[in-house]
């Protein structure tokens, strides 16, 4: 029988560490992001490497990249929907990037407006 690491979310404990595996994954994308490593291009909304000029600034473009980001979110997406709830992504690197929420527990709520009260960090 599969065990879970929480008693209030149905999780066994692989499909937990891939789910902070896709954490881990979105702060770091999410990070890179914020201090200018991965920017989007203007012209295709692709994300491109970029690296350091002479005075420590990332502006010289380097190769575009896949998003990670986007496939992290999209593998976390598949295994809470097994479970019949749903992930919310916090871009913002400063905490948590991925959260797991019921959608009925929302009460008319946007999960943007709520998360922090009514989602489960995934730490």
């Amino acid at each position: 029988m599969a065990t879970t690491t929480d008693r209030c979310f149905p999780f066994t404990t692989a499909e937990w560490s891939a789910l902070k595996r896709c954490a881990a994954t979105m702060r770091r994308w999410d990070e890179d992001c914020c201090n200018g490593v991965i920017q989007y291009d203007d012209n295709d909304s692709n994300p491109r490497r970029y690296s350091v000029d002479r005075w420590n600034s990332f502006t010289i473009p380097g190769p575009v990249v896949a998003d990670k980001s986007k496939a992290a979110i999209e593998k976390a997406g598949k295994i809470a929907a097994k479970h019949g709830l749903s992930v919310y992504h916090q871009s913002v690197p400063r905490g948590c990037a991925l959260y797991v929420f019921s959608a009925a527990d929302l009460r008319g709520r946007k999960i943007d407006e709520c998360y922090s009260m009514m989602a489960k960090p995934v730490l």
